[in-house]
């Protein structure tokens, strides 16, 4: 075994320790959430008001599904973003028609209580199927076992009217 000695300057010394405790900080960063939880009456209000269960989008009736969970299970994935809320949406057309990309989804937003964590899409995926999916991830770290409600906007391409997709009272799972 080798024997590790510091140099006997002071200087040196303090530089060693610095970029020492440089590596560690740096090593336990915050794993940082997707969006922002806010608490926003008027912009709760809105959502509860203009929120429809089904919405028209040239001439697709459009309806929303949400999966809800935080994942507990023991894993290799770094255990701190898997914990954070993961929603899954699916938006069907209500005659089982393949959905047109005649609409892009601009905002999630889960409500709970008066908290709501609002988050933007990345990228579209291709949609193939009738269903379009879009999952969100490293969300807020709320309780398992109670139930949110779930609301995207969607705009009309061809109009740039924005509609709100609800989901109401969704059970946020725990996955052990």
């Amino acid at each position: 075994m080798t024997k590790v000695t510091l140099p006997n300057n002071p200087i040196m010394k303090n530089i060693i320790l610095l970029l020492s405790l440089l590596v560690v900080l740096i090593s336990c960063s915050k794993d940082e959430m997707n969006g922002d939880v806010v608490t926003d009456s008027k912009l709760l209000e809105t959502l509860k008001q203009d929120a429809q269960d089904t919405i028209n989008v040239d001439n697709q009736y459009l309806v929303l599904q949400a999966e809800l969970y935080r994942d507990f299970f023991p894993g290799t994935v770094n255990t701190k973003t898997k914990r954070r809320l993961t929603v899954s949406i699916y938006i069907m057309n209500t005659d089982s028609a393949v959905i047109s990309k005649t609409f892009e989804i601009k905002t999630l937003y889960v409500i709970n209580n008066e908290s709501i964590w609002i988050s933007t899409p990345g990228e579209r995926e291709e949609n193939s199927t009738p269903v379009y999916k879009r999952h969100y991830i490293n969300g807020p770290e709320w309780e398992t076992n109670i139930n949110v409600d779930v609301v995207v906007a969607i705009q009309d391409k061809k109009t740039g009217i924005t509609n709100y997709l609800q989901a109401r009272n969704h059970l946020i799972q725990r996955l052990d």
